[in-house]
């Protein structure tokens, strides 16, 4: 694992190509109400069922880090768009898309739209990310 000494990012490989510039997490939900509601219900939940995480806002999403950056929020006007990596492709009518992001890991992404989205099943999948690289 590598931290960036600029950022603090934390990646797979030395010297990732990445973006250092962070924004206020605020930037992300102006004007999308919902998607704040689900992205505080989200990390709450992530905190007190899988771990503590740090929230890191840039440009393009918002990212948590447990031990490694586990997953991507995308807020939208009415849902937030979530994205995680697992070693395996996810078979399950939720599933939005999965992109295979080497041979061994795939990103698998997904629309949350209400706080009843976040079950026990989609927690399932995101402590599984969370610990993926323990």
């Amino acid at each position: 694992m590598w931290t960036c000494p600029k950022c603090k990012r934390i990646f797979r490989g030395a010297n990732q190509p990445h973006s250092c510039k962070k924004i206020p997490l605020q930037k992300h939900f102006v004007g999308k109400k919902q998607a704040k509601k689900l992205f505080d219900f989200l990390v709450e939940q992530i905190d007190s069922k899988i771990g503590k995480c740090k929230i890191i806002s840039i440009p393009c999403c918002v990212h948590l880090f447990g031990k490694y950056d586990f997953l991507a929020a995308l807020p939208k006007n009415d849902r937030l768009e979530i994205r995680f990596a697992l070693d395996r492709k996810l078979d399950s009518p939720r599933l939005k898309v999965c992109v295979p992001m080497s041979s061994m890991v795939y990103k698998n992404c997904f629309d949350i739209s209400s706080k009843q989205e976040i079950d026990d099943e989609i927690i399932e999948w995101m402590n599984e990310s969370y610990h993926l690289k323990d």
